[in-house]
């Protein structure tokens, strides 16, 4: 059974200014540029506070040095690292923000805040019975989120995306079986108004790590 580490971390406020700027010293300059180009602080800080995740995710892995040369992207654009034996993948919604790594396993995580939606809109992206589970359940948004989290989690690790018809990518006994390969998921409620869904192409469990970057000016 592997074991896969989740990193997460909350903003509720923005960071103090000379905090924000050393954490974002810690990253290349292509990210720190990137990060300029958001127009919400909420938006810079899940961006940085997504690297600054991986950077704990890659220390708890004894992996300190010359990291981000050891990111490439599919051509999917998909961030993946050249050390074959590691996966990691990144999600953010709301006030939150996650990262999961894992070793000689592939995986992909998603985390949703639970916004209204009109729920008809998302009809086609899902499998009939899905969409009579939602809308017969006592809280079709739950039910919704609990599928959308799934599937975006699935489509993650396989690295292509929404290239995936979400129509096909039907649940049975916590696997997702898509195009010859098969996918285990853990879903669960992370918190209050919070869906999290991890896909992995083995059976695994998972240990969660909260992590404050409001209290230390080290990562």
């Amino acid at each position: 059974m592997h074991s896969i580490d989740i990193f997460f971390t909350s903003f509720k406020e923005p960071l103090e200014h000379s905090l924000f700027s050393d954490y974002l010293s810690l990253l290349p300059p292509d990210l720190r540029k990137k990060n300029s180009q958001y127009l919400r602080w909420q938006d810079r800080h899940a961006h940085l506070f997504g690297r600054l995740l991986l950077i704990k995710a890659l220390k708890n892995c004894d992996i300190e040095n010359n990291i981000w040369d050891l990111i490439a992207y599919s051509a999917h654009k998909r961030p993946y690292l050249t050390m074959n034996e590691y996966d990691f993948n990144i999600s953010h919604s709301g006030d939150y923000v996650i990262c999961a790594i894992g070793k000689n396993i592939r995986l992909g995580i998603d985390i949703e805040e639970h916004r209204k939606r009109n729920l008809k809109d998302f009809r086609n992206l899902m499998t009939a019975d899905q969409w009579d589970e939602i809308n017969n359940a006592s809280c079709p948004l739950n039910a919704f989120y609990k599928y959308w989290t799934i599937k975006e989690s699935v489509i993650k690790a396989d690295g292509r995306g929404f290239y995936i018809p979400l129509n096909e990518l039907e649940v049975k006994n916590n696997t997702v079986h898509f195009d010859d390969k098969l996918w285990f998921v853990n879903d669960f409620v992370f918190t209050k108004g919070y869906s999290v869904a991890l896909a992995t192409n083995q059976s695994s469990t998972f240990n969660m790590h909260d992590v404050n970057f409001y209290k230390s000016h080290l990562v």
